[in-house]
């Protein structure tokens, strides 16, 4: 109780000095207080937990898939990608160089995030006694600067894992050996579903780490938050040169990593992966060494389960952004 009304306190509704009737939105730190408040316990990330689908978020939409291969004669090898393997190059980059040289781009040319994403995910569903493997989703939104915008999601051949699927066309889009779970288009106005990350980020890497924290309470203090959080972020914004540096920097500096080595991604790409291990899980975050971009997200057992038929270095679920 008493660190909720510490939280209640630092939000700060009606400050001493505010006029008579006081009747006026939270500053930014207030509502990122609330809403430390309103969420209650900080979400630990845990081989144990139940996945219920590939992909969690989008702004304009959830799209939980149902499309597994399980059963008696199933088995999480069939459909479970293997793990990326990072290896020692002379051409390693480290984590604070790949940051500088994305604010010198982004110095020279800041452009725009633009709001929308397209990402290919791929998750393992547990059940306790049961296996359970996902197929592979490749997500595709597009948003208007009038709210409309579109959602198309796709479930992939996992005979082809990394294969790009939809063709990042406006319009028309097409789709490549694989399925159409879900396609919307959403009319002008606020779109309707999830309202996170629904500004437009702020300037400077201090403001970023404090935005990301509105929507993922304690991504301004704890590097497991702050990686869901930058997640969650490129689901909905696929980031200029400025945003692509703030989001470099942060994570040079507050999220933990270390370096593991240059590796080849799922969609053919050359990165620089970086880890941290904490829960039980390994997180690998894999960018480009030239501009900072984010790659991959990764996340790998790094211990045997039993009961949900987990060894070490199974693969528990990826993010590759495509554009």
């Amino acid at each position: 109780m008493t660190d909720e009304l510490d939280l209640l306190r630092g939000a700060d509704p009606v400050p001493a000095d505010a006029e008579r009737w006081r009747d006026r939105p939270l500053g930014f730190e207030g509502e990122r207080r609330l809403r430390q408040l309103v969420s209650g316990a900080r979400r630990r990330r845990t081989v144990r937990r139940v996945v219920m689908g590939v992909a969690t978020a989008t702004a304009g939409a959830v799209a939980a898939i149902a499309l597994t291969v399980s059963g008696p004669a199933a088995s999480p090898a069939v459909a479970a990608p293997v793990a990326l393997r990072p290896h020692a190059s002379a051409a390693d980059v480290s984590l604070a160089e790949i940051a500088r040289r994305a604010r010198a781009a982004a110095a020279a040319e800041p452009g725009k995030s633009v709001r929308g994403s397209h990402v290919q995910d791929w998750s393992m569903g547990l059940e306790s006694g049961k296996d359970a493997v996902t197929v592979p989703q490749e997500t595709l939104t597009r948003w208007n600067t009038d709210g409309s915008g579109s959602l198309l999601v796709v479930a992939t051949d996992p005979r082809h894992p990394g294969r790009p699927v939809i063709d990042d066309g406006d319009p028309p889009r097409t789709v490549h050996d694989g399925k159409v779970v879900r396609r919307e288009n959403y009319p002008p106005g606020i779109d309707g579903a999830n309202q996170s990350y629904f500004e437009p980020p702020p300037p400077g890497a201090a403001a970023l780490r404090d935005y990301l924290a509105v929507w993922h309470p304690g991504a301004d203090r704890d590097p497991d938050e702050l990686l869901g959080a930058v997640q969650d972020f490129l689901r909905v914004w696929t980031p200029g040169p400025r945003e692509i540096a703030n989001l470099a920097t942060l994570l040079s500096r507050d999220a933990g990593l270390r370096p593991a080595g240059r590796v080849t991604d799922r969609m053919g790409r050359e990165g620089q992966a970086f880890v941290r291990t904490t829960g039980g899980l390994q997180q690998m975050v894999v960018l480009d060494p030239d501009d900072g971009r984010v790659l991959d997200m990764e996340e790998t057992c790094t211990r045997d389960d039993p009961e949900y038929r987990l060894k070490a270095g199974d693969v528990f679920s990826y993010t590759a952004w495509l554009s």
